[in-house]
């Protein structure tokens, strides 16, 4: 496209860019004199309807909004097949070249942030979501000598009304989507708010995003499920803990617990930069004992703690008075009856084995955190014999990492995480005692955990709270009399490589509205269920295998879901699988073999879908559709089944395609009156007690074309007695 002379009213001086859609031009109004940026896209362009669509939305959008913080916009129109949008010219660089060059001080890019939520605030009060906020939208420029954020391309925007865009359609930048929205593709104000805490953690980070991933489906999935990644000592070393409280509110998974506008972030923003403490150089490696300044004087020592040797202090308490922002508290072998209060950024390490470095307390966890960023590592921990039941560590701010450690609980929880935001990680640690609760997560915290090991806890290894979260990796959790894990309401669960033994009272339990994802793990043995997922709760398993639980594998009610892919529910002298009052559940290439009761119970509204399954040696029936049920299979194949195959009771509905029943102890397909059954290019041969078996006064099944019956078919007539049937008509 040759550079026009004219478009609209405006003079074409050059061409700012171009893209595949159009180009900018930098052109001039010749009534006012002043010069504008001139957005095109042809009407012709490859992208088509949907292209010019997003174009007038940005125009109507950015057309009703006046405000110091947005671009302002002078004229939308049309010329020659060319729709063009005319707005204020501005010279200065985007956000995410400022955040990426690191050459502002980060209390400017904070103030830039704060402007940023005051433009949405304005845009939000007039009805407009912006649905793309991300560093690339913010341009900044100088005025006088201040630097002012104006939030620019609201061509996803959703306006109030629109008729432009449709909810429930992703539109926008993945790294920047809110949990909700991609939950539900129904944008909010505070998925706009997230969109700035992602880039408020860019802003401290220096161009980290809080959910990373190689590809978008791993980004997405780390928005769902996992806490944000944690930020670098280096990183927040001049950052004060009120802005990182901002940060974790911000980018709360539950939207209800953000901020309750971008106005209040805002404000937020602007009190926590009041209350930053000065700036400190970061240490140049992680273990030294100490560092010059420039002017010759030592920076700040380690501290050794224990009696005798290299050790400078008799306790971890006065080590702690005396410690520094990033110091590392060495700690020798022995008994610490202390308590302890950790507020700064520091490292408490055991030097040696950690069963003989312990650390007890008789009153009050053995440990308080509220620092940023700590690290615990090589110690035991426990409550003296006869103690309150504090928990053993309780953490109630920042990020705090435990290494190799041992924590032993008898009363109270052995960890307790408090506060929205706040994040426990532990590596290759073991928590171990009788105490009702191992480790409590509540209301908006997180935790981590890789490599370690839950032992003996009554009533719940692990307790999430309303909205909390957990991703837990090669972690064991086994003995004790309650359940393994508990996912509370809105909480998110994510498990990889577990093992889940001998719980008494269950493997994982997900209440309402809350998430899990299972990958290759193993839950084994309880008196009730594998999984028990309740209240409208959603699960995901893959490569998983469930067995030998008293009450079934796998129990779903009340509007819940699973979804399971090449997983094995096998030997559980309950059912296989249950599914009850409205809940779901699809399996895809799964194994359901020799359970005590039916392999798959459908019941009480319950709907099954199974693709390529195998239900085969079950102690009882290999799928049971009780009144109300529903159930589809699509190849699968049902065999060696002590009783029936399938049998569907009153009320019942199942369909059956491409299916095959062969080789059970009794009949192929059992059905009673009011069943409804169809099948569709099935076989059903070598059951030993015959094909299909209808009750007195059950309907014949409905056959489509296909089906290979090659067993008998029998019917039970008013004196109970079972009397052949002539072959059935396929339709």
């Amino acid at each position: 496209m040759s550079l026009p002379t004219r478009i609209g009213k405006f003079e074409i001086l050059k061409c700012l860019g171009k893209g595949a859609m159009g180009e900018v031009f930098l052109g001039k109004d010749p009534a006012l004199g002043r010069e504008v940026a001139i957005k095109t896209i042809l009407g012709s362009s490859a992208f088509g309807e949907e292209a010019q669509a997003r174009f007038e939305r940005e125009a109507k959008a950015m057309a009703v909004l006046n405000h110091p913080n947005i671009v302002m916009v002078f004229e939308f129109g049309q010329d020659e097949g060319i729709h063009y949008l005319a707005m204020e010219y501005l010279e200065g660089d985007d956000l995410e070249t400022l955040i990426r060059k690191r050459n502002l001080p980060k209390a400017a890019l904070l103030e830039l942030l704060a402007q940023v939520c005051d433009g949405l605030f304005y845009a939000h009060e007039h009805g407009i979501i912006h649905r793309d906020v991300k560093p690339g939208n913010v341009l900044v420029t100088h005025r006088g000598k201040k630097l002012q954020a104006k939030l620019m391309d609201f061509g996803v925007a959703l306006l109030n009304q629109s008729d432009l865009t449709q909810q429930g359609v992703w539109m926008g930048t993945a790294n920047y989507m809110a949990p909700e929205y991609l939950d539900t593709g129904k944008a909010t104000p505070s998925s706009d708010i997230f969109a700035v805490g992602v880039m408020l953690y860019e802003v401290l980070s220096g161009g980290r995003k809080p959910f990373a991933g190689e590809t978008t489906t791993m980004v997405l999935n780390a928005i769902l499920r996992k806490p944000p990644q944690p930020l670098e000592p280096a990183e927040i070393q001049d950052v004060s803990p009120a802005l990182l409280k901002v940060v974790q509110k911000a980018l709360h998974k539950v939207p209800e617990n953000r901020f309750t506008s971008a106005e209040a972030l805002a404000a937020a923003l602007r009190e926590a930069m009041r209350d930053a403490p000065p700036r400190v150089e970061a240490p140049q490696t992680e273990r030294i004992l100490s560092v010059p300044k420039e002017n010759g004087t030592p920076a700040r020592k380690n501290l050794v703690v224990g009696k005798g040797g290299k050790a400078n202090c008799l306790s971890l308490r006065v080590a702690l008075r005396l410690a520094e922002a990033g110091t590392q508290i060495l700690v020798q072998p022995g008994v610490y009856r202390e308590s302890l209060v950790v507020d700064k950024d520091v490292e408490i390490l055991g030097e040696g084995d950690a069963t003989e470095i312990i650390l007890e307390s008789t009153a009050g966890p053995c440990l308080l955190l509220r620092t940023p960023g700590a690290t615990i590592q090589g110690l035991s921990l426990r409550k003296a014999a006869g103690s309150d039941p504090a928990p053993v560590i309780l953490l109630q701010s920042g990020k705090t990492t435990f290494r190799n450690c041992g924590i032993l609980s008898e009363v109270g929880p052995a960890l307790m995480v408090e506060g929205s935001g706040t994040q426990a990680s532990m590596e290759r640690c073991r928590l171990s005692g009788g105490s009702p609760v191992g480790v409590e997560v509540r209301s908006g915290a997180s935790v981590t955990a890789s490599g370690c090991s839950w032992e003996g806890f009554a009533r719940r290894g692990l307790l999430l709270g309303p909205g909390a979260s957990a991703s837990l990796s090669q972690s064991v959790f086994q003995g004790g009399e309650g359940v393994a894990i508990t996912v509370g309401s809105h909480g998110q669960a994510q498990l990889e490589d577990c093992q889940i033994e001998g719980c008494l009272g269950g493997g994982l339990e997900v209440n309402a509205e809350a998430r899990a994802g299972l990958a290759r793990c193993r839950l084994q043995g309880s008196r009730y269920a594998g999984l028990l997922v309740l209240d409208k709760g959603q699960v995901v398993l893959e490569d998983c295998e469930i067995s030998g639980h008293e009450a079934s594998g796998i129990h779903v009610v009340k509007d819940a879901s699973v979804q399971m892919t090449r997983c094995r529910l096998h030997d559980n002298p309950g059912f296989g699988l249950s599914v009850l009052e409205r809940g779901l559940a699809t399996l895809e290439a799964c194994e359901i073999h020799q359970n005590g009761q039916a392999g798959v119970l459908i019941h009480s509204s319950g709907t099954v879908q199974l693709k390529q399954c195998k239900l085969f040696d079950g102690k009882s029936l290999g799928v049971v559709c009780a009144p109300k049920g529903r159930g589809v299979l699509e190849g699968c194949e049902i065999y060696g089944n002590a009783q029936s195959g399938a049998k569907v009771e009153p009320g019942g509905s199942l369909l059956l395609v491409q299916c095959v029943l062969r080789d059970g102890q009794d009949t192929g397909l059992l059905l009673f009156e009011d069943a409804e059954v169809t099948l569709e290019q099935c076989v059903v041969h070598r059951n030993a007690r015959g094909g299909i078996l209808l009750t007195k006064d059950a309907s014949d099944p409905i056959l489509r074309k296909g089906n290979r019956i090659e067993d008998d078919l029998w019917r039970a007539n008013a004196k109970g007695e079972l009397v052949k049937v002539v072959p059935l008509k396929q339709r």
